[in-house]
């Protein structure tokens, strides 16, 4: 199951950077926390998880709605974007909710390209700064048999 509808070959087809440059993603069932700081400033049942190969296998990203962000510790950082070729613009967010600011924390694609438009209005979370934490599936009230 990838991305709802579309397995790893169509998603490598439909790539707009050629098939050696893809990603997939899919809806992650378990709680995740995120943290700087020891601070946590983003916690979400609704978490994409993107699984991207290019110029080599990258380690697995989360990617958290907007709305479950503590948007109020963070600032958009004008004048910094980035392009990926199958993702689009990235914008940056510095870290300002502790003693010290900590720029390009996080980065979110508000208007990603069609390939890549499950992640629109998501923040993903550089790993150098943040913690990202995991619950097993029995915190969210689901039990196994």
């Amino acid at each position: 199951m990838s991305d709802g509808t579309y397995t790893m070959v169509e998603r490598r087809k439909a790539s707009p950077n050629g098939a050696g440059h893809y990603h997939i993603s899919d809806h992650y069932p378990y709680r995740v926390r995120v943290s700087i700081n020891d601070q946590e400033v983003a916690s979400t049942s609704n978490a994409i998880i993107l699984k991207e190969v290019g110029k080599s296998v990258y380690n697995p990203g989360f990617y958290i709605p907007a709305e479950d962000v503590k948007k109020d510790l963070f600032k958009l950082e004008s004048g910094f974007t980035t392009h990926c070729p199958i993702k689009g613009e990235a914008s940056y967010w510095g870290f300002v909710g502790g003693p010290e600011p900590i720029e390009r924390v996080a980065w979110s694609y508000e208007a990603p390209l069609e390939y890549s438009a499950m992640i629109a209005k998501h923040l993903g979370f550089d790993q150098r700064f943040a913690t990202i934490e995991i619950s097993p599936a029995s915190s969210l009230g689901n039990t196994m048999p």
